[in-house]
């Protein structure tokens, strides 16, 4: 299964249904990714997200240094290594090891963050 680009004007679209979305951040070379249930559009144009994350949640702190993340619209067949995500802290584990999330990190276009998810 291959990761797909769509217009960012186009992706409230997939949004809107309120899917479960994975969160990936980075920070000095480590990754990080949260499960994430509650968002909202908030702009079209340009495309703006809004959502909450705790500040107990270990990417919170991630945001908050870099600014950055990148959202993945997963797909069914990854149902259980979301779950494992959003049951689990990056803190203490990583992540995209232990759940087999990318086989290959590919830089993404306007961030420095890896923005591959599989």
């Amino acid at each position: 299964m291959s990761k797909k680009s769509f217009p960012l004007s186009k992706v409230y679209g997939l949004l809107e249904p309120a899917p479960v979305v994975m969160v990936t951040t980075a920070l000095e070379g480590r990754s990080n990714i949260m499960t994430m249930s509650w968002y909202t559009m908030m702009e079209f144009e340009p495309p703006t997200v809004g959502c909450i994350i705790s500040n107990r949640n270990h990417t919170f702190n991630i945001l908050k240094k870099t600014r950055e993340c990148v959202i993945n619209i997963p797909t069914l067949e990854l149902a259980r290594k979301i779950v494992g995500c959003g049951n689990s802290s990056g803190r203490k584990i990583d992540k995209f090891k232990v759940f087999g999330l990318t086989e290959t990190a590919v830089a993404g276009d306007t961030i420095k963050l890896p923005s591959k998810m599989k």
